[in-house]
């Protein structure tokens, strides 16, 4: 447990060190008027602060360096006071996001772009989505005697297909019979509802159909936020921490074979809500070095998408949070005209 004083001592240090990228020395931190206390408690109150694993210095005589505990306590205190962008950000972003509306995919690539450049790190973006997959409609095409295609039509116009392989070449009549009385009874079902199906009416043929749509619904609801897109890597190699090649080469490696995001949209939490996650506390090991900032928008429950930012865990926590609840409020608005599409 920290003083009030030991906080402040504290929070110099983390504001310090993401403002300049270099260790905060004692003397440094003396002179600032609010504290108000001799150097010697300074150094004092620093090396308690050491002792608790808030900071860390390479020798007696170096600055404090902060560590993720330190972020984690600055970041508790930064969403107590609820940051936020400024109202003219705010509404250029939306009116960007307006301009991009009838586009999903467009949309979510223009929001990614636009979090990059005002957080100044990485961004990252979905298009929403329903958190249920529905079926609007299925039909079959022959592609051999006995190879078939399951197309599934499923809402806001999206469409799966699925290869199906026969023993023997079915009766074509047959076959359209039953996809029509498939697809009567499961449209505008869910994965879910289609479980407690009662199909004891249904042929084998009928049942495969079925079956095989299923297995569609369900790989459409476990990719919630595979369409994702990138903006900003340029602003995030830019930043001190990864001025050596050692340090930049796993992270473009993680961005060009997609394990970065999927590890960012993992973190993505349940309801609008703000997540951050810093440094260590990343569950994979490509996001150990970075922090990670996001939520999701749109309607909890029905549509949905993520959002987030993602930089060197000295990001810019502040304008981090604004920005990211900023991009979850107007795109939250923005989601309710996608519902019912």
């Amino acid at each position: 447990m920290l003083t009030a004083r030991q906080e402040s001592v504290l929070n110099f240090i983390v504001e310090g060190y993401i403002g300049t990228a270099t260790p905060m020395p004692s003397d440094v931190l003396a002179r600032r008027p609010e504290l108000n206390v001799s150097p010697a408690t300074v150094r004092n109150e620093v090396a308690v602060l050491e002792e608790q694993g808030y900071i860390v210095r390479p020798h007696t005589s170096a600055g404090s360096l902060p560590t993720d505990k330190a972020y984690r306590l600055y970041v508790v205190r930064l969403q107590e006071s609820q940051p936020t962008v400024d109202a003219q950000v705010q509404t250029e972003v939306k009116r960007r996001l307006l301009e991009a509306q009838r586009d999903l995919e467009e949309w979510a690539n223009v929001a990614a772009a636009a979090l990059a450049s005002i957080v100044g790190n990485m961004a990252i973006a979905t298009f929403p989505r329903a958190t249920e997959s529905r079926v609007r409609h299925i039909e079959v095409v022959q592609l051999q005697d006995v190879l078939w295609l399951l197309i599934v039509v499923l809402e806001h116009a999206r469409l799966r297909r699925q290869l199906i392989r026969f023993e023997t070449p079915p009766d074509l009549t047959e076959l359209e019979r039953s996809a029509n009385k498939v697809g009567s009874a499961i449209k505008g079902h869910s994965k879910r509802e289609l479980d407690s199906l009662d199909t004891k009416k249904f042929s084998p043929l009928e049942k495969s159909l079925l079956d095989t749509t299923k297995h569609i619904l369900s790989e459409e609801d476990a990719g919630l936020y595979r369409h994702h897109y990138l903006d900003g890597l340029r602003n995030l190699l830019t930043q001190p921490e990864f001025t050596e090649n050692e340090r930049v080469r796993p992270v473009v490696e993680a961005v060009e074979n997609g394990s970065l995001a999927q590890a960012i949209l993992e973190e993505v939490p349940e309801g609008i809500t703000i997540r951050v996650v810093i440094g260590h506390e990343n569950k994979g090991n490509v996001l150990q070095p970075l922090s990670v900032v996001v939520a999701q928008y749109g309607i909890p429950g029905e549509v949905v998408g993520a959002v987030g930012a993602i930089g060197p865990t000295r990001m810019q926590y502040s304008k981090t949070i604004a920005g990211v609840r900023a991009m979850t409020t107007v795109m939250s608005e923005m989601a309710e005209g996608i519902r019912g599409q």
